[in-house]
């Protein structure tokens, strides 16, 4: 067993320093991720520079250059795929992912590496799996809740149905394969001739034929969501994105059916588009791509709308999005993994307005694309490294076992019995008597939210506090990243989760007591100091599966 001594590291004085420490005493540092104009001070040690980012099937060029910037390995292709105690991350980004099966072998995966996937991910990547437990959900409860989503028909097992509804209206239809991206395979139909005859599922979607309109011109938004948990569920939404408009005047003239400039928003659409304008000055109403920001800045200044009831509003299909998958992907997290470590999602949603400033959501993508052009790399720098904070990356264990003095001479840090390295104890998933005892009081008791807010904060045990306190040094780097679950006041959602367990509870329940001021919530991570100085998140002694 590892040696975890109680002293504690001082903190270091600059933001720039290569080691970022918990909040909390006796849990490992996490390496600390910078943006390109930003260096670390001291100096990053050549020790550290061996940990390793497996990129397998590539890697995006922002990615490439925050690994690369950080000093640390990056292997790609067929060297990816060796295994290597230096390994820290994998970085995947397989098309394969959004078939109807998982194809990377989750079980093989080294506890202490983090993978940009999880397991299950196609129940809501693939739009006709994302439509089938979407519709799921709509059908338990309701249309109120679940209203976001255009009516969908999966062909060819949907087609008598989608006839009949193509007699009876000349609306348009937009035809989407299931498991493509960047506006591959899309077009827009409204004759029954026109319905994909194909063997492998297309899906057809209801097309929105009222957008809102800026200077005429159709736009969807290209948000950032992050899953860093399915048990408990943490979700997080970047507070900037991408404005995508389309290239020609808006039009509902069957007779332009056929021009995807009018009716695609897609970036890999657009482009092609003589009349394509690239934005080289973020902020400025200019181009056919902004940033978020620039977005709501013309909502205040040229039209006088509030955009925050819509942000709230998105936020809302953001989240009820990813509940859709949430039974799945905890079910094959389960079966295949066993640390809390190993897993996180970037996920990119587009999301489009009608004329109502309803929001809409038109697909997920599981690959998001992250370019690298003035205005894409403007959101998506500092998107990629504060993402990476709030993740966070130990050192292997090797590194720090063969390392440890050179790394805290060269750091000028004080001497401690604590490893700088991973320390699998602090993401078990294995519980202890103590820990299920607590959880069956919970679970064999059918108690309604108030009674479990009152008690289920008291004597936290050693699986508590560590799930409480990786929730709290996640959200404490949390900058233009907001968590938008859970929060004090999305309790509401936890009937979307089928049913919520109890580290969903738990945390409930420290989000309603601690998560309404700052100043509560330095009471709760004042506790949970105290809690991991005694060591009792590290208790797994008697731990079972």
């Amino acid at each position: 067993m590892e040696t975890q001594g109680t002293e504690e590291y001082e903190q270091p004085s600059t933001s720039m320093f290569p080691l970022r420490y918990s909040l909390f005493p006796n849990v490992p540092p996490y390496i600390r991720t910078l943006l390109p104009d930003q260096h670390y001070d001291p100096p990053l040690p050549q020790e550290l520079m061996k940990m390793t980012w497996a990129a397998p099937s590539g890697i995006s060029p922002v990615v490439e250059e925050s690994v690369k910037h950080a000093g640390l390995t990056l292997t790609q292709g067929q060297a990816a795929k060796q295994d290597s105690p230096y390994i820290s991350s994998v970085w995947e980004t397989l098309p394969i992912t959004e078939k109807g099966k998982d194809e990377i072998d989750f079980s093989g995966l080294n506890a202490e590496v983090k993978i940009n996937q999880f397991p299950g991910l196609f129940v809501i990547g693939r739009k006709d799996r994302l439509w089938t437990c979407y519709e799921k959900m709509m059908k338990t409860f309701g249309r109120n809740s679940f209203g976001f989503l255009p009516r969908t028909y999966i062909v060819p097992e949907d087609r008598e149905e989608l006839e009949k509804v193509m007699k009876a209206s000349d609306k348009a239809m937009i035809v989407k394969p299931p498991n493509w991206y960047c506006g591959i395979g899309i077009k827009l139909i409204n004759k029954i001739g026109d319905i994909p005859n194909k063997k492998n599922k297309m899906v057809v979607q209801e097309y929105i034929d009222n957008p809102f309109l800026i200077n005429g011109l159709k736009f969807d938004l290209r948000l950032y969501v992050l899953l860093t948990s399915i048990d408990p569920v943490k979700i997080y939404l970047y507070e900037e994105g991408l404005v995508r408009f389309a290239t020609a005047k808006y039009s509902n003239d069957p007779a332009e059916i056929g021009n995807n400039f009018i009716h695609l928003t897609n970036y890999s659409v657009n482009k092609t588009s003589s009349d394509f304008v690239f934005n080289e000055s973020p902020g400025e109403y200019e181009g056919h791509k902004w940033n978020l920001r620039t977005l709501w800045k013309y909502f205040d200044e040229e039209l006088g709308v509030d955009w925050r009831p819509v942000w709230e509003a998105t936020k809302d299909v953001c989240v009820k999005t990813v509940l859709c998958g949430h039974q799945h992907i905890k079910q094959e997290f389960s079966r295949q993994l066993k640390s809390e470590y190993s897993c996180y999602k970037l996920f990119g949603f587009d999301i489009f307005f009608d004329q109502h400033l309803k929001p809409w959501l038109l697909e997920v993508n599981n690959i998001p694309s992250i370019h690298i052009n003035t205005i894409d790399a403007f959101v998506n720098r500092p998107m990629v490294a504060e993402m990476f904070n709030i993740v966070g990356f130990h050192i292997p264990k090797v590194i720090a076992a063969k390392h440890q003095k050179a790394i805290e001479d060269k750091l000028k840090m004080s001497r401690s019995e604590q490893s700088l390295g991973h320390d699998h104890r602090v993401y078990s998933r294995l519980r202890n008597k103590e820990d299920i005892a607590k959880t069956d009081q919970f679970s064999l008791d059918e108690l309604c939210r108030e009674e479990y807010l009152d008690r289920i904060l008291s004597d936290l045990s050693p699986a508590d506090v560590r799930t409480i306190i990786r929730a709290e040094d996640e959200l404490s780097q949390t900058c233009n990243w907001s968590r938008i679950f859970p929060t004090s006041s999305s309790h509401p959602a936890l009937q979307f989760i089928s049913p919520p367990s109890y580290s969903d509870c738990l945390l409930d329940a420290w989000e309603r007591k601690y998560g309404t001021s700052q100043e509560l919530r330095q009471q709760g991570r004042d506790i949970l100091r105290d809690l991991c100085r005694e060591k009792i998140h590290l208790r797994l002694c008697d731990a079972v599966e």
